[in-house]
């Protein structure tokens, strides 16, 4: 019989996703790759905004790269996970005004989260690789209730990744 799997194999909001209805968006070609159409009602964003605020150690800072959006930042104390789960260290999470979101994910939960259809690699991951993690990626803007419940599941799962871990489990490769 075999082990339970470590806790830190899918995050906990990502453990039972369901499938995204409807085809991908289209996503702008050019930085910062905003999303083209099918985009989130009015306050969506705000409330995507109040989901990422609601965590530990966050903090709104000035978008990096001149990013349209609200940037949200780990204080010292709580910005434990690897480089790669940083948009632009301490950086790990911006809400786009479209309701899109770009934020990073361990390789695993990225690769469950596109092939259910919400999200995909950021553009530039893909045209600048090496510079841009692979796990670096576009959330599509949530559409009704549920796709908002599900945008700030995966919210969450970005942050254990930028904090190094899911309650009191540090994840591998983490500064805990």
């Amino acid at each position: 019989m075999r082990g339970a799997a470590p806790i830190w194999t899918m995050a906990p909001g990502l453990r039972r996703l369901a499938t995204r209805p409807g085809g991908a968006p289209r996503l702008a070609p050019t930085w910062p790759c905003h999303q083209l159409g099918d985009t989130s009602p009015a306050g969506y964003a705000a409330q995507l905004v109040s989901c990422a605020c609601a965590l530990a150690g966050v903090e709104e800072v000035p978008a990096p790269m001149n990013a349209a959006g609200r940037a949200f930042a780990l204080d010292d104390i709580h910005a434990m996970g690897q480089p790669e789960a940083f948009v632009f260290a301490p950086v790990w999470l911006i809400v786009r005004l479209d309701g899109s979101l770009h934020l990073t994910l361990r390789p695993e939960w990225a690769q469950k989260v596109a092939a259910k259809g919400w999200g995909t690699v950021h553009p530039f991951a893909r045209y600048m690789a090496g510079a841009v993690p692979p796990q670096s990626l576009v959330i599509y803007a949530p559409r009704d209730q549920s796709e908002l419940a599900v945008a700030a599941r995966i919210i969450a799962a970005a942050h254990c990744y930028a904090s190094g871990r899911i309650g009191d489990v540090a994840l591998p490769d983490s500064r805990w």
